[in-house]
């Protein structure tokens, strides 16, 4: 018995994709009720840096913010996210959200209370990239990595969120946030 759960084990642990991350999936209404602010943006500068303890690398991401959606943000916000480059250095952190630089996006936002900073809700779950299509349509294009699963709480599969018209996600957003009682942006 122990023999065929240890050859279980192994090859479970075989047919695991060696990059995947796993997440609990969050839902839209749980993004929008958990969000302090949900805003479109550009990436205008990025700047890398080792933690105090030295052992992680974390990026502060300047956004300029175009639009809030929901909630409240000023006209520039440090969007802090796990991974970068320090010198030769490089840490990636799959599962995470990574902005580029000039990158319009629209985030889910959580204020961390650390000097400032933010960081995106739900992971890779809360980061949207804006991008405007040959023919004028501009989509949300959501960032959740191929390797990424997500689990909602009962440990099933969950399908990662397709792109969508930006005034879409932006009116859903304002409906959900209306049903939940949040208080509009001004």
């Amino acid at each position: 018995m122990k023999r065929n759960l240890a050859v279980l084990v192994l090859a479970l642990l075989a047919a695991a994709p060696l990059t995947a991350s796993t997440f609990v999936a969050m839902t839209p209404n749980e993004l929008v009720a958990q969000a302090d602010a949900v805003v479109v943006g550009q990436v205008v500068e990025r700047f890398s840096a080792w933690t105090d303890s030295g052992r992680l690398i974390y990026t502060d991401n300047t956004l300029r913010v175009d639009e809030v959606v929901l909630g409240e943000a000023p006209a520039f916000v440090t969007v802090r996210t796990f991974g970068g480059q320090v010198g030769d250095v490089i840490v990636e952190a799959h599962g995470f959200p990574q902005l580029a630089g000039d990158e319009r996006v629209l985030l889910f936002l959580k204020d961390e209370g650390d000097a400032g900073a933010v960081r995106v809700l739900g992971y890779q779950q809360g980061h949207f990239r804006v991008v405007t299509r040959l023919d004028g349509v501009t989509l949300a294009v959501p960032m959740v990595d191929e390797g990424v699963r997500l689990l909602d709480r009962a440990g099933q599969a969950v399908a990662a969120p397709e792109s969508v018209r930006l005034e879409a996600l932006k009116a859903q957003i304002l409906v959900r946030a209306e049903r939940l009682g949040r208080a509009l942006a001004k």
